[in-house]
């Protein structure tokens, strides 16, 4: 498949979290698709390092001056079909980039709260050529508030590759114990860790051997590890800090936690279902999207953490339903991968291309 499009890409994000990993993914298989792209991305951004070989693609980092919006335009000019906004600050800036060249502009939104209600931002959804979300619950508050057709394009895996001889490591460091896993940014009141934590202090007498290990780094650490001691878990939490390469540990986890407050659609369980762990998740915004309760995972509410530890309990005595949703999941997890994802956004260019 090859395609004569022409899409510049816009991440102006600082760090790497789950957006620049889909960023990457899209772009990564777009060029297998034959499309010209270019991507602007600000200066010492971590984007440069994942994307910098790939073919066919033009990088135009930013520094800043004033105000990031208003650089680099000059250098991208009216060269492509389409601009492709990966973030809010992104959307802004292929908006003004619209206003001055006219070249038609994609958004795409990641996180479930609603854009904040101004002129600009009105302006900027009205004149976008099309509005994708990641999830139903997005496309959901996205059609409320501006009253246009929204796209659904879920994220995709990564298809990390496994280092198996590091895997292997992990694995027999933690082979007498049963192991919950979590990925993410240690910000409580986003991914919920200390629900993980409440659960796991009333497990300990069921599951002796019981262990929690947080992947991950934020703000909230040194709160996380006060909780832990003062739940007498000292010796039952172990916080790695940041891993460039998760799924060298997903391997080891016999369950996934992952009772998030709010998430778009949270694409690191997608990556946990492709390795074949059990995933308890919280029913918030686009989570049920992919973990759809007793099929491909269980649902608990938020901060419940009683929920938690009788699912926990559950995937550990029941292994017919363990294996159930583990089977459900992986078939889910093949069908979101980078190629159908990168198909979905190359079909919509095509369908907008005047």
């Amino acid at each position: 498949m090859s395609s004569a499009l022409s899409v510049c890409h816009i991440n102006l994000a600082r760090g790497f979290r789950g957006g620049e990993r889909q960023t990457e993914l899209l772009i990564q298989n777009l060029a297998l698709l034959g499309v010209k792209q270019c991507l602007v991305i600000r200066d010492h951004s971590p984007l440069y390092e994942h994307l910098k070989d790939t073919p066919n693609l033009e990088i135009i980092k930013l520094r800043k001056v004033l105000d990031l919006r208003f650089n680099g335009h000059l250098k991208v000019g009216s060269r492509f079909d389409f601009l492709q906004a990966h973030e809010a600050r992104a959307t802004q800036w292929a908006f003004l980039h619209h206003l001055i060249y006219k070249t038609p502009f994609v958004t795409t939104r990641r996180v479930p709260e609603s854009v904040r209600d101004n002129t600009f931002n009105r302006q900027i959804y009205s004149k976008a050529s099309a509005v994708v979300a990641i999830s139903n619950a997005i496309a959901h508050t996205l059609e409320q508030q501006f009253k246009r057709p929204i796209e659904t394009i879920p994220s995709a895996c990564a298809h990390f590759l496994v280092d198996k001889e590091k895997a292997q490591a992990i694995k027999l460091k933690f082979k007498d114990n049963f192991v919950i896993g979590h990925i993410g940014a240690l910000v409580d009141r986003h991914k919920g860790q200390s629900v993980i934590l409440k659960a796991a202090a009333s497990l300990v007498d069921k599951i002796p051997n019981l262990k929690v290990v947080f992947l991950g780094s934020g703000s909230d650490e040194a709160l996380l590890k006060e909780q832990a001691s003062k739940l007498n878990l000292e010796d039952k939490v172990v916080f790695t800090g940041f891993v460039n390469n998760v799924v060298d540990y997903i391997g080891s986890f016999d369950v996934f936690a992952y009772p998030s407050n709010y998430e778009g659609l949270g694409s690191v369980l997608l990556d946990v279902m492709e390795q074949k762990v059990p995933i308890i998740a919280t029913n918030v915004d686009g989570i049920p999207d992919l973990i759809k309760d007793g099929k491909t995972g269980i649902l608990i509410e938020k901060q419940d953490d009683r929920a938690l530890a009788q699912g926990i309990l559950k995937l550990k005595e029941d292994q017919d339903f363990k294996v159930k949703l583990i089977e459900n999941a992986f078939l889910l997890a093949k069908d979101l991968s980078p190629e159908n994802m990168a198909k979905a956004y190359l079909k919509l260019y095509q369908k907008l291309k005047p």
